[in-house]
């Protein structure tokens, strides 16, 4: 348990912690690549070692144990002792898992046990360097080393004899030990308790002596020097970023309300003096526009956070499945909305593993078909517009097209007639559907139908679209895009039975009038038939439950891995808007993602088209 005083120290430590873990976890997988590569050696080493003080200073001694035992293996391996393995990288790679655990729990206030198998496992692979340099070196080469290759070739017994009867000032008491361990087969007894503090010591004061030498050599980053003129870095508690979002998000409400004013003053007057307020007006837009932006950013964050933890996944999967595959990461740099970016692993390591385990073919497969016997599975980040888009891009079989079709016939998911009208993407998107799954068997990776459906909640949460593309033989593409910000969002404002509400326009695919909208009925229910395309159509004043008016407009909406066409009264353009929650007293209300106050001061609902449709559909299959 972590007492209240610690609390804070502790706090520190998690995030140093998981900045090292990762780092290790980085340079391992590197290692496997590069095993001789002393710069990565030695930092690997140094960052174990300051995960294992830190957890000493709190008396975490589980993660202290593990640690240690990791640090010495690291030890054996940069001194060239030990060659890294595949087999050494995934013992280092569990204390790596375990100290991460560890942590989440600590925090979480539970009990940590140490993990005696794995300390043992460390302890064994640390003895076997030295018991397999000892057996690579014969008795003649031991003897050369210590300067008495004379007695080369005599048994051990008449060595031993002949070195003990020298006079003690020319006696070799380490080459005696030496021999006399050899002689007997066994390991040396263990040292008095004195004897092993005083061996403590001197390791603590030689790991102290090295890593001053280190600090020599290498000095810590600036943000994390003393500076005189402040420092450059200074974490800020996520809830006062919060605070400040949503103030910011009032100061733009009111922008707008008083652009609206200011639009109705200039239409009813003019003087010099509404000239000069136009000038203020102006001037006023842009600072609360460019401040609206700055505060954005501060909760943007790279997504090489995110990246960087899918090579041990791929690594780790590869290994299981004996496939050869290599992720390749592009567009780190790019930064989007923390918010979102926390929830994306879990959506993210699902495309990976799908395309691991279903797209790379095995490395013979691969040969036979002229293919690198090396898959590679790109995970890539860019900017478009005001979205960000992430791609999962693999260079293996691709979907097979006919398997989905049988697949979704098999489950009843489409209907036979549906099936020989649907195009190239609607078959894909049935991939999407909740317990879909073309694998054979159950195994640990596929077989299970959930996965893929996660993948679309998870984009469609965050007001996010989801692409696939595919090419038999040549691999699959899966896109996703989401917008730079989940705070403000540009909406389209419509009237639904003198009802007002805004649409989020990242969903707008056209918008048709109502008198040139082709509708009519499929199976009792009404569809929109637009350019050969036949797709659902939804009352929405009778979705919402309000009533309608009549069909002034259609809004042709993507929706998930559908189209979609909503009918509506009214439209009156576009605005930018903040979103606000409901609040507790409401709570969620499945088709309403939130409300914001228009720049005329009406109260208006955002729209959840996705709710809206699973309300309409709860219950119906796709036809």
């Amino acid at each position: 348990m972590i007492s209240d005083e610690m609390r804070e120290i502790f706090n520190e430590f998690v995030v140093e912690a998981e900045e090292n873990l990762q780092k290790i976890e980085e340079n391992l997988l590197e290692l496997e690549k590069d095993p001789k590569n002393e710069e990565l050696l030695n930092a690997t080493f140094r960052a174990m070692h300051t995960l294992k003080g830190g957890a000493g200073f709190l008396g975490l001694q589980p993660i202290v144990e593990v640690a240690h035992a990791a640090e010495d293996v690291l030890g054996k391996l940069r001194s060239g002792e030990l060659s890294l393995t595949p087999e050494i990288n995934d013992a280092i790679l569990r204390a790596v898992d375990f100290i991460r655990s560890a942590i989440q729990r600590y925090d979480a206030g539970e009990e940590v046990e140490v993990p005696e198998e794995l300390v043992r496992e460390l302890r064994d692979i640390e003895r076997g360097a030295v018991e397999e340099k000892k057996e690579e070196e014969s008795i003649d080469q031991i003897l050369e080393r210590y300067g008495f290759g004379h007695l080369k070739g005599k048994p051990v017994e008449e060595i031993l004899e002949e070195l003990i009867l020298l006079p003690p000032e020319e006696r070799p008491k380490e080459l005696i030990e030496e021999l006399d361990r050899i002689l007997t087969g066994g390991k040396p007894p263990p040292p008095p308790s004195e004897e092993k503090e005083r061996k403590a010591e001197e390791k603590m004061l030689e790991i102290a002596e090295e890593t001053k030498e280190e600090q020599k050599e290498e000095k810590p980053p600036k943000e994390v020097q003393p500076k005189t003129e402040g420092e450059k870095v200074l974490r800020i508690d996520v809830k006062k970023i919060e605070d400040l979002m949503n103030l910011v998000g009032e100061l733009v409400l009111e922008r707008n309300r008083l652009l609206r004013v200011f639009q109705k003053v200039q239409e009813e007057y003019t003087s010099k003096t509404i000239d000069e307020l136009e000038t203020v007006m102006s001037s006023l837009d842009r600072i609360v526009g460019d401040l609206q932006l700055a505060v954005m950013k501060t909760r943007m964050q790279p997504v090489k956070r995110l990246f960087q933890k899918f090579p041990r996944v791929v690594r780790d999967l590869a290994r299981m499945l004996g496939k050869e595959v290599e992720l390749v990461l592009e567009g780190e740099e790019a930064e989007m909305d923390k918010t979102v970016l926390e929830k994306l692993e879990e959506p993210l390591i699902h495309l990976i593993r799908n395309a691991v385990d279903h797209g790379i073919e095995p490395p013979e497969e691969r040969e036979r078909l002229g293919k690198p016997r090396k898959g590679i599975v790109k995970l890539s980040a860019y900017y478009h517009g005001d979205r960000i888009f992430l791609e999962v891009q693999d260079d293996g079989r691709g979907i097979d097209l006919d398997k989905v079709k049988e697949k979704a016939l098999e489950r009843g998911l489409i209907t036979p007639d549906r099936a020989e009208k649907m195009t190239e993407k609607d078959i894909l998107f049935l991939i999407f559907h909740p317990g879909f799954s073309t694998a054979e068997e159950v195994s640990q990776v596929s077989g299970r139908g959930v996965g893929m459906d996660v993948v679309m909640n998870a984009v469609t949460s965050f007001r996010g679209t989801i692409d696939i593309e595919t090419e038999r033989g040549r691999g699959t593409r899966i896109i996703l895009s989401f917008p730079l910000t989940v705070g403000i969002i540009r909406s389209l404002l419509v009237a639904v039975n003198g009802r007002y509400f805004a649409i989020p326009i990242y969903s707008v695919l056209e918008i048709i009038q109502g008198e040139d909208a082709q509708i009519t009925t499929v199976s009792g229910k009404e569809v929109l038939i637009l350019r050969d395309l036949t797709i659902p159509l939804i009352n929405l004043g009778e979705a919402l439950g309000i009533g309608s008016t009549g069909i002034g407009y259609v809004i042709v909406s993507q929706v998930g891995s559908q189209k979609v066409a909503f009918t509506v009264d009214d439209l009156f353009g576009d605005e930018e808007v903040v979103v606000k929650p409901l609040g507790k007293i409401i709570g969620e209300v499945q088709g309403i993602s939130g409300a914001t106050i228009t720049g005329d001061g009406k109260v208006v609902l955002i729209l959840d088209l996705d709710g809206i449709l699973k309300r309409e559909m709860r219950g119906i299959t796709l036809v």
